[in-house]
Formats: C-alpha cells, sequence, structure tokens
C-alpha cells in the first residue's frame, strides 16, 4: 500500500495484518482520485471510516488544506496515527468515535468539508446512514463531493439528496461519486 500521487508520491503506508480493516488498492485509489482530478484550491477533506489513513494521506499528497480522519477500532487507528506520523502531516486531526458521534462532533465544531469519503464495512447501510446525517448536519460544503466506496449489491438510488457524477466497479467493489442536488443546496 503506497501514496500514489503529489508530495508523498511513493511512500509505503503500513497496512493491517488482520481484516480488521480493507484497504483500497492502489489501482482503486489511483482510479477514484483521477475522477476527482481536478481538486479545488485549499480544499479540506472528510476520510470517515479511516481504517490505515490511506485516502486522507492521499488527499494530504494531492494538497488538501486539511483532513480529518476517524477511524473507531483501536488497532488500525494504531495503524493510522503511525502512518500520518510517517508522512509527517501537521495539518490533520484524527478522531476514534463511532462515526454517528463523531458526524456530530464535527456539526458542533461548525465543520464543513469539501470532500468526504465514505468507505465502511460492506456490511448495512452505513454509507446511507453516513449520509443522511452528513446532510443533516450540513457538513457538505456548497460545491462539495462525496465519495463511496462499497460492494456493488448495495442500491443507493433512494439517496434523493444527492446526484450521483461519476461510478465505477471495480469486481465487487462499486465507486460512486455524488455531489449534493439543488434541494439540499436551498435550505
Amino acid at each position: 500500500m503506497r501514496v500514489v500521487a503529489g508530495k508523498y508520491k511513493g511512500f509505503i503506508l503500513q497496512s493491517p495484518k488482520s481484516n480488521t480493516s480493507r484497504p483500497t488498492d492502489n489501482k482503486v485509489k489511483e482510479a477514484i482520485f483521477d475522477m476527482l482530478y481536478p481538486f479545488r484550491n485549499n480544499f479540506s477533506a472528510l476520510d470517515l471510516f479511516s481504517g490505515t489513513g490511506q485516502m486522507g494521506i492521499e488527499f494530504l499528497s494531492r494538497g488538501a488544506r486539511e483532513v480529518t480522519f476517524n477511524e473507531r477500532n483501536s488497532s488500525t487507528f494504531s495503524i493510522l496515527n503511525k502512518n500520518i506520523e510517517k508522512v509527517k502531516a501537521s495539518n490533520v486531526s484524527v478522531d476514534r468515535l463511532d462515526f454517528k458521534k463523531a458526524l456530530k462532533k464535527y456539526r458542533d465544531c461548525g465543520s464543513s468539508f469539501d470532500y468526504i469519503f465514505l468507505d465502511p464495512p460492506y456490511e448495512g447501510d452505513l454509507v446511507k446512514q453516513s449520509v443522511k446525517l452528513i446532510l443533516e448536519y450540513e457538513l457538505l460544503t456548497n460545491e462539495g463531493i462525496i465519495i463511496t466506496e462499497s460492494d456493488k449489491e448495495l442500491d443507493f438510488s433512494d439517496m434523493r439528496e444527492l446526484t450521483l457524477i461519476k461510478e465505477k466497479s471495480y469486481g465487487r467493489k462499486q465507486v460512486n461519486i455524488y455531489k449534493a442536488n439543488e434541494s439540499y443546496l436551498s435550505r
């Protein structure tokens, strides 16, 4: 697992020895960032289910002003911190909270993000729950983007507050890129 572009390009990141995390492989990660290019100036990002932090570190490597990481699992959280230390990133905040508590914290702090990456465990509807709270708490900037990585069998067609702008499948994985639709933005 390595950083694929930007100022940290080539850095090898630590990954878990167990199956507590499912890091995005380099090919998919590179494709995601190619779909997002070009990046806004002075952007912020949230990596809500951070795992090892590779996606947030990739945002930092590509010029993010600030990245917020959240990972609930204690052993994976330790790896996340080691990876952040390895690249010597200072413009980060790191939390070890349940995603609902994390989103509430960001709301209470007045945070908003230009990019929000969601790659929760594939079981359940954590993507939908996350999106609902992100929009309810107004954590997405007006031009903000939500990136989801999930099992391609999951159906997100009922997420009416979002407009799908790009999608791509990689075997069992589905990557979707959304922006908030006008009804959300006009609130």
